[in-house]
């Protein structure tokens, strides 16, 4: 995935052995300490908290600033659609004009989510999905048995360390069957039980929200007589019976119910607001 390939390409950049195909040698001492991780001309930027705080891009700017001894730095933003106002604003100069010897990679499933100001800012190589299939062969060579888990990959975006990560959390399949008795069985017994779960498991909350989401969506296809594309195919007749039950426009509001969720957590909701909203209000 997207993640992959920035490391592939800083790893190439700092590669002091490179071929003449561009490719990291493997051998020398930047490759063998960035394999390490302990790269003195890499860094990593990702949350340590729910965002990616100004502290963080202040010192990247300080870090920068600093010609290395020898060769390029790099500094790699993970998910920068985290990143909060400020910090995005803090790194607007830094973007514009960099040190001959800094390069700045961002990631994010998010584009949009940035701020124009940033987009101006940087050159956008968009990452197509890998197919099922492609997961599958992937998993296969690394070992990774994903028998009658193909809904992963839809979950995941086609991206695979979304996909493996999923499939390595114990915790998914309970998230998952919670969120299958609230959509399915639809009493307020299945609504108590689902923000019960969710008030004493925040970490949770984000899982479910996708899960949730990509059921309305299967609704939808399965309404609109498209149901070869459900995510949730092992839940086809669940789906077949509920969009019987609703209308898309009733479904349409779900999804966005659970977006408007999203977007204000992201402006410092209430939890529990959003735990009721969710499960009461949706």
């Amino acid at each position: 995935g997207k993640r992959t390939l920035a490391r592939y390409i800083a790893k190439t950049i700092l590669c002091a052995g490179k071929d003449n195909d561009m490719q990291p040698c493997g051998r020398c001492r930047p490759c063998r300490s960035f394999d390490e991780g302990a790269n003195p001309n890499f860094r990593l930027i990702r949350n340590e908290t729910q965002n990616i705080l100004i502290s963080q891009i202040r010192e990247l700017i300080d870090d920068i600033s600093i010609r290395p001894a020898e060769g390029r730095k790099v500094y790699l933003i993970e998910d920068a659609d985290l990143m909060t106002t400020q910090a995005q604003n803090c790194l607007l100069k830094t973007l514009e004009e960099p040190p001959e010897y800094g390069v700045i990679f961002l990631t994010t499933s998010v584009y949009e989510s940035l701020l124009p100001t940033v987009r101006s800012r940087v050159a956008q190589l968009r990452l197509k999905p890998y197919s099922v299939m492609e997961i599958m062969t992937i998993a296969h060579e690394k070992g990774i048995d994903l028998s009658g888990k193909e809904y992963l990959v839809g979950l995941s975006g086609g991206i695979p360390g979304r996909v493996f990560g999923l499939a390595a959390d114990k915790s998914f399949e309970e998230n998952r069957n919670k969120v299958m008795s609230f959509v399915f069985e639809g009493n307020m017994f299945s609504r108590l039980e689902l923000n019960r779960f969710l008030s004493g498991n925040r970490d949770a909350f984000r899982s479910c929200l996708d899960i949730l989401e990509s059921v309305y969506r299967d609704v939808l296809l399965v309404q609109c007589s498209a149901g070869d594309g459900l995510i949730n195919s092992d839940k086809q007749d669940n789906i077949i019976k509920y969009a019987k039950e609703f209308s898309p426009v009733d479904i349409m509001e779900k999804i966005k119910g659970i977006r408007d969720i999203r977007k204000n957590l992201k402006r410092h909701m209430n939890y529990q607001l959003a735990v009721d909203m969710l499960t009461l209000a949706v």
